[in-house]
């Protein structure tokens, strides 16, 4: 997999610039509710004249959270309070900030070359490099899958893979609907 210099790791925008966004025309106060979710660990991903976050989601309620995930775009940041304000309107708490550079595992650099490279007009199979970009994709959610069910995730392979989503599909499924039943 090629290194994190071919991630955009070195365009972490300074935090100062995030604190004013055009279409924000009044002070936010982010410490006025508690947040929607939580990443940690986290990091800056600029796209154009927009940033996003990229991080793991402890919680979340759209994705029900145990997974890496690209917010929609940062109205308004606080690092010093660790939130954040997006777009979508979800307030953030954030952890652990780190760079792209940082990512602590295989699975975060590889998630973040399929839901971030996109967004930065990247094509995965440059940052993934040689690994096959639709085993990277299955691999990446039977890790998500595999913490909801408290399982261990299969190996990066075509094999593998299919056997985990065979044992494991019901089950997760079930979560899911109990997650939309609440």
């Amino acid at each position: 997999m090629p290194g994190p210099e071919s991630m955009n790791c070195s365009a972490q925008p300074d935090i100062a610039t995030l604190h004013i966004v055009s279409d924000v025309s009044r002070p936010i106060d982010l410490s006025a509710r508690e947040p929607d979710a939580v990443l940690d660990p986290w990091c800056l991903v600029p796209a154009d004249d927009e940033t996003s976050l990229y991080g793991f989601a402890i919680t979340h309620p759209a994705t029900g959270g145990l997974s890496w995930l690209l917010s929609t775009s940062v109205l308004v940041i606080d690092e010093a309070l660790g939130r954040a304000l997006t777009r979508s309107g979800r307030l953030y708490a954030l952890r652990q900030r780190i760079t792209v550079a940082t990512l602590p595992t295989e699975e975060a650099r590889i998630a973040y070359a399929l839901i971030a490279g996109p967004y930065l007009g990247i094509e995965p199979a440059v940052l993934i490099g040689e690994l096959d970009e639709s085993v990277a994709r299955q691999w990446v959610i039977a890790c998500k899958i595999s913490r909801h069910l408290g399982v261990e995730a299969p190996l990066r392979d075509h094999i593998q893979l299919a056997d985990f989503f065979q044992r494991h599909s019901a089950d997760y499924a079930g979560i899911l609907q109990h997650r939309r039943s609440r």
